[in-house]
């Protein structure tokens, strides 16, 4: 059987990979599912991309069952949408997967615009969740400018 990992990437190049199987902390907290927080600042109404995610083999290709990413909350100062395309993801060199680094890879990937005119503190609330069962709730702090 072949290794499987996930991946958890935000906008910056950070990439969190976790084996199948594997946590990326000793114990999950009683609420069942992993907290992350990211902060983002971002100039006026430019679409930004806030975060990405994957579940991807060896060879680059998709697992199946796919990784998911949805919005919980919607910022209340703008908009965001997930969409489900290949992008460019950040594996560390000793990771198997760093030749993939130089390709898109199939993914979702969340972007936030704000609304026109606002300048100010946003924020909106994403889940991510992996093959193997892990959860992660991703808070995103944006600041408008």
């Amino acid at each position: 059987m072949g290794s499987k990992l996930f991946i958890l990437a935000c906008t910056a190049g950070l990439a969190v990979a976790v084996a199948a199987g594997a946590s990326a902390q000793p114990h999950l907290p009683a609420s069942g599912y992993q907290r992350l927080h990211v902060d983002k600042a971002v100039v006026g109404s430019t679409p930004v991309r806030v975060w990405a995610n994957a579940a991807i083999n060896p060879d680059c290709s998709a697992q199946t069952p796919d990784a998911t990413l949805t919005i919980l909350e919607q910022p209340a100062h703008g908009a965001a949408v997930v969409k489900d395309e290949p992008y460019y993801a950040a594996f560390p060199p000793a990771n198997p997967r760093s030749a993939c680094n130089d390709r898109k890879v199939p993914g979702h990937q969340a972007f936030y615009t704000a609304a026109a005119g606002y300048t100010g503190h946003d924020r909106m609330v994403l889940q991510g969740s992996s093959p193997d069962g892990a959860v992660r709730r991703i808070a995103v702090d944006i600041t408008v400018r």
